[in-house]
């Protein structure tokens, strides 16, 4: 199953909530000089939507941009091709979990949907040497809305991703970790449905026509529009958070 799971993804701009417009205004909040020559980290990079957006932002700078998932990786590497940023933004099949970079060695660490996969506490401690001092660290993380979510979305996301938390705990758990906290915002219900879920519907809609009498396939669809219809239903109840913190 899990087979079908990377097809339904497989192709799509984004995979997960998100859109330039938030990625701009994150990147908006920091006291970044745009012109120096940083060293940015850009974790779970994907397909690099948002790892060609900070090329483009930060023009001087050099990204080492990470993924496990070699079909991503590859698409990335064509779309630096075309846009001639193979000497700006390495590329590397690198898992979160096993990075050995030296101390003190990024301006900026950048971890937009993927912090989650470690975890929003275990993330912030681990990559926190990576970074100079002053460095920033944004990420964007999945969070409640408010104190009192409704059954069906504590159920999900309880299973999901047990960490999930609101804003203000998030924050405590950021100044406890020693950082300081530099700012948050919600993404927006369109980062949700016109950027990440119709193009998701629209790919499980080409898998239903090639697997018609897979039972295996339609319980992955099945299982990927549960979670849209909560969304959908519950958008008041949780949303990804884009999370500035600086050392």
């Amino acid at each position: 199953m899990e087979n079908y799971f990377y097809e339904a993804f497989d192709g799509l701009t984004r995979q997960g909530p998100g859109s330039e417009q938030s990625t701009k205004k994150a990147l908006s909040q920091l006291d970044l000089d745009r012109n120096e020559e940083l060293e940015i980290l850009d974790i779970g990079c994907g397909p690099g939507s948002h790892t060609l957006l900070l090329a483009a932002e930060f023009p001087n700078a050099h990204i080492t941009a990470i993924d496990t998932n070699e079909t991503s990786l590859t698409t990335l590497k064509e779309k630096l091709q075309q846009r001639r940023l193979e000497e700006r933004v390495s590329v590397q099949n690198v898992s979160m979990f096993d990075m050995d970079f030296k101390p003190e060695t990024f301006d900026l660490i950048w971890a937009e949907g993927s912090i989650y996969i470690m975890g929003f506490q275990k993330g912030l401690a681990s990559w926190k040497p990576f970074l100079k001092p002053g460095g920033d660290l944004v990420c964007s993380e999945i969070s409640w809305l408010h104190d009192n979510p409704s059954n069906e979305s504590k159920a999900f996301w309880n299973e999901g991703y047990p960490e999930i938390d609101t804003i203000p705990n998030k924050i405590n758990q950021i100044t406890a970790l020693d950082y300081n906290y530099v700012f948050s915002f919600v993404l927006p219900t369109k980062d949700w449905l016109e950027e990440y879920y119709n193009p998701l519907e629209l790919s499980l809609q080409q898998m239903e026509k090639k697997y018609d009498t897979d039972a295996d396939a339609f319980n992955v669809i099945n299982m990927i529009r549960q979670e849209i219809k909560l969304y959908q239903h519950y958008y008041h109840d949780y949303s990804y958070v884009f999370y500035g913190v600086r050392k």
